[in-house]
This record gives C-alpha cells, sequence and structure tokens, in this order.
C-alpha cells in the first residue's frame, strides 16, 4: 500500500502540490489525468525519490520512505517513463539490459549479469507477448522501435517485483497498436500480481476503460475523483479534450 500525507512542493513561486494525501491499496490502479505544470510528473518524482518533498511524507506497507534515496526506493518503486529512451541503455543488447535489471541492488559486475541472465526470463516475459522479442536479444537497444524499448524497459522495471508501479504517460510517443499492447502488458501484470498502479495520461478514452479509480489533478490537488463509475461516462466529461470538430 502507498500512503500520501500531507504533501507539498514548490519551485520558486510556483506552489506545484498542496497539501496533498491519500492511499492507494492493493489491487489499485489509479489513472490521473490533468494539465500540464499541475504537478503529475513531480507526484511521481516524490514518490520514487527523484525529488524531496517540501513537507509531508511518503509511506509504502506502514514504513515511512520519506527520506531514502532514488537508489534505495529502486527495490519498492518501478517506474516507466515517457521518454521511451529512459529506461535502458541504447549501446547495449537487449540480453544485457535485462540481464543488468536483475541484478538491482545486488553488488555484480557486468560479466556476472551477463552470465546468470535467466532463461526464465524470456518463457515468462518475452515469448507470451508474441513480439518476437526472444529472437532479438543481441540486438542493441537503439535499434528498437519506440513500442520495443518501452516493453523492454517494463519488463526491466518488474524483474524485482515491485511494491508500487508508477506510468508517466508511458504511451505518448508510441503507436496505437504499441500502446495497446503494453497498456495490457501492464494492466495484466498489476492485476496478477496486486501491485498498486498509478497512470498518468492525457487520453480520457484511456481513464476511461483503464483502472478502478481516477483522479483528476489541477491547481495541485485533487479537484475530482472518480470511481467505477467511470466506465459509464461520457470521457468528455472528465477534463479537457482536443475539439476535433475545430480543427475540421
Amino acid at each position: 500500500m502507498l500512503k500520501i500525507k500531507n504533501i507539498s512542493k514548490k519551485f520558486n513561486d510556483l506552489h506545484v502540490l498542496k497539501n496533498l494525501s491519500f492511499s492507494v491499496e492493493q489491487g489499485d490502479f489509479v489513472v490521473i489525468m490533468g494539465p500540464n505544470g499541475t504537478g503529475k510528473s513531480t507526484l511521481f518524482d516524490i514518490i520514487s525519490g527523484r525529488t524531496a518533498p517540501d513537507q509531508g511524507s511518503v509511506y509504502i506497507d506502514g514504513i515511512d520512505i520519506t527520506s531514502l534515496s532514488e537508489q534505495k526506493r529502486a527495490c519498492l518503486v518501478a517506474r516507466l517513463f515517457q521518454n521511451t529512451y529512459l529506461g535502458s541503455c541504447s549501446n547495449l543488447t537487449i540480453r544485457e539490459n535485462l540481464a543488468m535489471a536483475t541484478l538491482k541492488q545486488r553488488q555484480a559486475g557486468f560479466k556476472l549479469g551477463i552470465r546468470s541472465f535467466p532463461q526464465k526470463v524470456i518463457s515468462d516475459f518475452l515469448v507470451p507477448l508474441k513480439l518476437n522479442l526472444e529472437n532479438l536479444l543481441d540486438v542493441h537497444m537503439g535499434a528498437l522501435s519506440g513500442g520495443q524499448r518501452q516493453i523492454i524497459s517494463f519488463i526491466m522495471s518488474i524483474l524485482n517485483p515491485p511494491k508500487i508501479l508508477l506510468l508517466d504517460e508511458p504511451t505518448a510517443a508510441l503507436d496505437p497498436n504499441s500502446a495497446t499492447k503494453l497498456l495490457m502488458f501492464a494492466k495484466n501484470y498489476a492485476q496478477e500480481n496486486g501491485i498498486p498502479t498509478m497512470l498518468i495520461t492525457h487520453d480520457p478514452m484511456i481513464a476511461k476503460h483503464l483502472g478502478n479509480r481516477l483522479w483528476i489533478l489541477e491547481d495541485g490537488i485533487i479537484k475530482q475523483e472518480f470511481g467505477p463509475e467511470k466506465n459509464t461516462m461520457n470521457p468528455q466529461d472528465f477534463f479537457h479534450h482536443i475539439n476535433y470538430e475545430a480543427l475540421c
């Protein structure tokens, strides 16, 4: 379980998060929407330890982790970014990236990581995706498509099962087919393992169909909350959307 208690954050004179408190329980999949600059990614930065809050606390499974560094939280919090290049090393192959990911929080050299690459990763993660990634293990990450990189980055983030999963607009740079596969993979993984998950998106259709909770973050607070009833609502009622008629 993730618990945020009275979190606030300012950048110069901009009050990004204002005394924010909430809990995300086991099995929850929370979708977050809101305008740019309203603190969505800053919230993820605070949960993952990349940014320290000005005040407030972060708890995982009842333990206060507010003072833990991002590195020490790596075994607790998995995060997938919008930028498809942030979650992996382009100069290494798929095999090398996955091998190093298995060594998270362990002291080991690069050669040991390659030698200890578990074949179970192939059978449990790559083969079921049916994307032929198991036959591309020795291809450098930089040669892959954005969708392929995001899938591998996601697998890297969950090889050591986290306590909380953060998806920071992970499909923004992907084509619809790749986005669908990634989101289905993430949804199924979170459900099967009961991992609390939070997803930032600007797509109202994703917000309608994915997850059991929806928050509209605006002006540093959660202005609106929706539960399972969101699945029957008009997605245009959630938040601002592109006015397609105006483009004609």
